[in-house]
């Protein structure tokens, strides 16, 4: 029997896979291109088509829908408010959406949409504007949005979202990671479509280190320097993770005293020995440790992975690898966005989730992650939208171990700043890591 590469059996798995997932999910939506001729991208955000007489109905699932959308034979245009980088424009990922969305719109020739772009975050941003809007003037909330995860629980505690249970088939659940399987859930009731995500892990330079370090000790024994973010989230994050491991895609609170001091402790000792820099402190993301290691100042870095994807190009020597942890525990942070319902309004319900469905397929999606530099929700998709293989397999493996955190949530805002407090006395040695770590455990109660 002729052998086969991994890629292309992988990738027959995949579409195999992908195959059986789209007879739930285009069942209503008809048939276009996947990658239609690419188009120059227009000023305009508002997209128009003719109208016709194809009526908008249902999408199939296995639950009966408790109330009946009403046929139309009139157009709908539909508006999501969403932000620039997840919208059709004229970047390479911003080109590859677009042409998405004409796609669906000649499948769906009365489906129209008005894209209105909002800031991701903060004062302005898209929960800002869904809390004020919904609160002053309901009647101009979109139909749909998109949102980072960590913010869903915030948009559903506030009613705005509306349950996708009737208009989803419980099948496309199965595929998604378990954290973003938590994100898309609320009160057991599924409010969010995730379609995007990102994930942490380590980089180290190929040249200089053979095998990159699972443990801590594996990092003292090779005294090679590594780059933690100890002024943020991401590094202790991650780092309780590996200690305290999710059940259900979300960060456990903080309880495991003797666990959170031997972290502490690991800081301040790789401090000590010059393997943490004394500018890690300082820094308040990944996405601050990637120049540092690309200028070569440090050998080890704990990055995102759409960083690494947008910049291995320019650094072919970047090996990828799981952040060292204590017992060597694979963990990592997840962040993603999402689909949100909020029109209550049952024709246009059915449209946007029709919609929703329609570009979540992995072999629709694929193409815009890989020119996003995003990462799939779904297991099914990571092999059609990252490459290589190996890295695809990688990350598809250590996002079944990721978790995702709210910031935003009154208590997890807590404890972070319990962290980061913790952190800073520690590393400047105005505090024992045994008395620090009873604080965070106390900020949680």
């Amino acid at each position: 029997m002729p052998r086969m590469s991994v890629s292309k059996f992988l990738r027959s798995i995949a579409r195999g896979s992908i195959s059986l997932l789209g007879v739930f999910l285009i069942a209503c939506a008809g048939t276009a291109p996947a990658s239609p001729t690419p188009m120059l991208p227009t000023p305009a955000i508002t997209q128009s088509a003719p109208t016709s007489a194809v009526p908008v109905t249902a999408t199939p699932t296995r639950t009966v829908p408790t109330r009946t959308p009403i046929a139309t034979t009139s157009a709908l245009t539909l508006t999501l408010w969403t932000t620039e980088d997840l919208a059709p424009g004229a970047t390479p990922a911003g080109r590859v959406l677009k042409n998405q969305f004409d796609a669906f719109t000649a499948a769906n020739p009365n489906i129209h949409f008005d894209v209105v772009l909002k800031k991701a975050y903060g004062k302005g941003g898209l929960l800002d504007f869904l809390l004020t809007t919904s609160a002053a003037v309901p009647a101009q909330l979109p139909d749909f949005v998109t949102l980072d995860i960590a913010e869903m629980p915030l948009a559903a505690e506030a009613g705005i979202l509306q349950p996708l249970d009737v208009w989803l088939p419980n099948d496309l659940k199965n595929d998604f990671f378990p954290f973003a399987f938590r994100a898309a859930h609320y009160q057991n009731q599924w409010i969010a479509l995730p379609f995007a995500a990102d994930a942490q892990h380590l980089v180290f330079n190929k040249t200089t280190i053979k095998k990159a370090p699972a443990t801590w000790d594996e990092c003292i024994k090779q005294k090679t320097t590594l780059l933690l973010p100890l002024g943020g989230d991401d590094a202790y994050v991650l780092q309780y993770l590996a200690l305290a491991p999710s059940s259900d895609g979300f960060l456990p609170p903080p309880t495991d005293a003797n666990g959170i001091a031997q972290t502490l402790s690991f800081f301040k000792r790789a401090r000590d020995l010059n393997l943490l820099p004394e500018t890690a402190i300082n820094l308040k993301s990944v996405e601050e440790d990637w120049p540092p290691f690309a200028a070569g100042q440090v050998a080890l870095a704990q990055v995102s992975a759409s960083r690494y994807l947008a910049e291995r190009e320019k650094m072919p020597n970047a090996g990828f690898a799981a952040v060292p942890t204590r017992d060597g525990k694979t963990a990592t942070v997840a962040s993603g966005w999402a689909f949100a319902l909020i029109t209550n309004d049952p024709q246009r319900q059915a449209a946007a989730t029709r919609f929703m469905q329609w570009l979540v397929q992995g072999e629709r999606l694929a193409p815009w992650l890989r020119a996003a530099k995003r990462l799939p929700a779904t297991r099914t998709a990571m092999i059609l939208a990252v490459d290589p293989p190996e890295y695809a397999l990688f990350l598809r493996d250590t996002l079944e171990r990721a978790a995702y955190w709210s910031p935003a949530a009154p208590r997890d805002a807590k404890i972070a700043q319990a962290w980061r407090n913790a952190i800073a006395v520690v590393w400047k040695g105005n505090s024992t890591p045994e008395e620090a770590a009873r604080s965070i455990i106390a900020a949680a109660k």
